[in-house]
Parts: C-alpha cells; structure tokens; sequence
C-alpha cells in the first residue's frame, strides 16, 4: 500500500497516511527545511514556506517508489511500520567524504611516513 505524506494547512504539522496513520509536529526552527525517514530506508527533505505549503525532495532513495503530487510525497511499498521527522542536517545530506585510511600506518614509503 504505502504511505502519503502531506502538510496540514496553516500549521506545522504533517499528516502520514496509508500503511502509517499519524500527525508529526515539524521541528520549525530557523531553517524552514526538516527531514522525514521511514523504515525501508526512504529520507526525504521537506520545505515549509511561510504559507506553511510543504515541498518535497528525495535526499536518499530507499526500497520504495516515491512520487510527488500537488504538495504531497507518496512512498508506494508494502508494509511500511514507521515514519520519523527531525530537524534538517546537512551532514546527513551531503556526508563529507572520509580521509582514506593509511594501507600500513607507521612504514615508511617512498620517503615519507604513512
């Protein structure tokens, strides 16, 4: 079945429906942005404009179709058992890319040390 998920108007909440039924309060801060993942992997960026509409965009895909809709996210997967909303996080985003690991910490190759 799935779940949909959509703002209510003139308020900081959003509705999840479908295989979820539940109203989650947007962490509203400074950012207008907030994150939104389910349990078979699907993290969406949300947007709230000062109309409180809502926008959505896929910042990773998970084992879901998601499609967007007139305001609305639709995450199309059987047995969907959670969804979870946090303020936004550009780490989780865009993660910074890790230093790579030396191959032998402490020798010392071709004039330097590892």
């Amino acid at each position: 079945m799935g779940i949909k998920i959509e703002a209510i108007p003139e308020s900081c909440r959003i509705r999840v429906s479908g295989d979820v039924e539940t109203v989650l309060r947007v962490p509203f801060d400074y950012d207008e942005r907030f994150m939104i993942g389910t349990s078979e992997g699907t993290l969406l960026v949300g947007t709230l404009d000062r109309a409180m509409r809502c926008q959505f965009d896929i910042a990773r895909d998970g084992a879901g179709f998601v499609r967007f809709e007139q305001g609305a996210a639709f995450i199309d997967w059987r047995g969907i058992e959670w969804a979870a909303v946090s303020p936004y996080d550009a780490n989780v985003v865009e993660p910074s890319d890790p230093e790579p690991m030396p191959l032998f910490a402490g020798i010392e190759i071709e004039g330097r040390l590892n």
